[in-house]
């Protein structure tokens, strides 16, 4: 008689504690399943998760000092897009302020603001006119944190 075989041993599984690994492997489990349904959905607009990553990549070490950057590092991290606007018109600034006098504060004038017009859509623009508060609002503090990222970066 043959002996009756032994029923193979349970499949090894993750390790479910707490660990601080658990937030990013979330947000990367969602992030893959929202671009597995379908890349043309994805939104131009910035998430916090893309300023999150942005702002790691930068805590890392990594520098993001030309615009004329890959397409495929640009759709990796969106917030790229808005993080090159806000340096180079932050850069802009701090040139137009060294070729001014001295003492001279930091203010353009309405004509300055105008003379370069962003189209909607545009990483230049913060927020169109069909906005809701909410949205301008969050907008505005993702601009904070990219102003934050380069004024820092630049120090």
């Amino acid at each position: 008689m043959s002996e009756p075989h032994a029923p193979p041993p349970p499949p090894l599984y993750k390790q479910h504690s707490w660990s601080p690994d658990a937030y990013r492997d979330e947000a990367w489990h969602r992030r893959k399943k929202i671009n597995g349904r379908s890349k043309l959905q994805r939104s131009k607009s910035v998430t916090d998760e893309d300023l999150d990553e942005l702002k790691a990549c930068i805590e890392l070490g990594f520098g993001f000092n030309s615009p004329e950057s890959d397409q495929r590092l640009a759709d990796t991290l969106p917030a790229l897009g808005l993080y090159y606007a806000v340096n180079k018109s932050y850069y802009d600034s701090v040139s137009h302020k060294s070729t001014t006098t001295p003492t001279s504060s930091f203010s353009p004038t309405p004509s300055e603001c105008d003379s370069v017009p962003s189209p909607v859509g545009s990483p230049h623009t913060i927020f169109g006119p069909g906005d809701t508060p909410q949205t301008v609002k969050a907008r505005l503090r993702q601009w904070a944190q990219v102003v934050a990222c380069t004024v820092r970066q630049s120090s």
